[in-house]
């Protein structure tokens, strides 16, 4: 998230543990914090008389954050961006929401929601497909907790929690919804997923539909054979390699929405765990995913 700070709140009246504690978030890393207008360490603004009345220690993290928002600004993914001053009611409805410090303090603690179907599985398909610098931050970002994965439980309930939120503007803000896709022989969304998705649309709820049926259409074949090699035993890899030839013949554009649970094991989304092998990049990429994991991704991170 891109957080500017009005520099009339370093006029006196702001609690300084709050302002500090806003700007932590700019020394970790998981916010972008900037002033308006922009910091200059050797400049005379409200923003250096305030830090002027700071111990060094508190001084130099300020500038640190300060700094590292300046040069990480021009290359942010964000399209998350508020502005926070002096006022007393906040104004949510904006493109840039206008915050007041207390609002703005609960929203930058507040971290991002990814509403998947299934918070196991569907974690780790997100951590398997994205490229190796977006799978570190993703990584760092759940083990501090900027990030939260919320278990939707299927289409229906995602319609339920999505409704469970629509009057707290600061869940609004701190969510992203990504579903199965769910697909009909046809190819067409089923009624549940393209309900579910025009209900995002209205709510200008951040979210990805995936344009297979469902997770495990993604595994390339790569991991299906590697699947079948891992077999605990000779008729178990006959039997796999039975299901997973009759479903590599298939037609490319018509594997994407055939039931993989039902062709080829109830429990086949457990290779994105990585539990027996790792799933290499490079095979989504030569599946044809590279555009659809180019959009999942700057989705989920523009909400960042």
């Amino acid at each position: 998230m891109i957080v500017t700070l009005d520099q009339a709140l370093f006029d006196g009246r702001a609690e300084p543990l709050l302002l500090i504690s806003l700007l932590r978030y700019g020394l970790e890393g998981r916010h972008i914090l900037l002033t308006d207008p922009s910091f200059k360490k050797t400049g005379k603004s409200q923003v250096n008389q305030w830090l002027a009345q700071r111990d060094e220690i508190v001084r130099e993290a300020v500038w640190e954050a300060l700094d590292r928002g300046l040069k990480t600004y021009p290359n942010s993914t964000s399209r998350l961006e508020v502005h926070v001053s002096h006022r007393e009611h906040s104004d949510w409805h904006k493109d840039n929401p206008q915050l007041s410090v207390q609002d703005a303090a609960l929203l930058l603690a507040t971290p991002l929601r990814l509403v998947l179907e299934d918070r196991l599985s569907d974690k780790h398909f997100l951590l398997c497909i994205a490229p190796a610098a977006q799978r570190e931050f993703l990584q760092k970002a759940l083990a501090r907790g900027w990030c939260h994965i919320e278990h939707g439980g299927g289409l229906e309930n995602m319609k339920k929690y999505l409704a469970s939120i629509q009057d707290s503007s600061v869940e609004g803000l701190r969510s992203w919804f990504m579903f199965d896709r769910d697909t009909q022989p046809s190819g067409e969304p089923s009624d549940s997923a393209k309900s579910l998705q025009t209900k995002c649309e209205n709510r200008l709820m951040p979210h990805h539909p995936l344009e297979r049926r469902s997770i495990e259409n993604y595994l390339p074949p790569q991991a299906l054979h590697k699947w079948v090699n891992h077999a605990p035993g000779p008729t178990q890899r006959k039997d796999r390699q039975k299901k997973v030839e009759h479903v590599l013949s298939i037609k490319p554009t018509d594997r994407q929405h055939v039931s993989m649970k039902d062709e080829v094991s109830s429990s086949i989304a457990d290779l994105f765990l990585e539990k027996d092998f790792p799933l290499e990049h490079h095979w989504f990429v030569e599946d044809g995913q590279k555009a659809e994991i180019d959009k999942i991704m700057r989705k989920l991170f523009e909400r960042m």
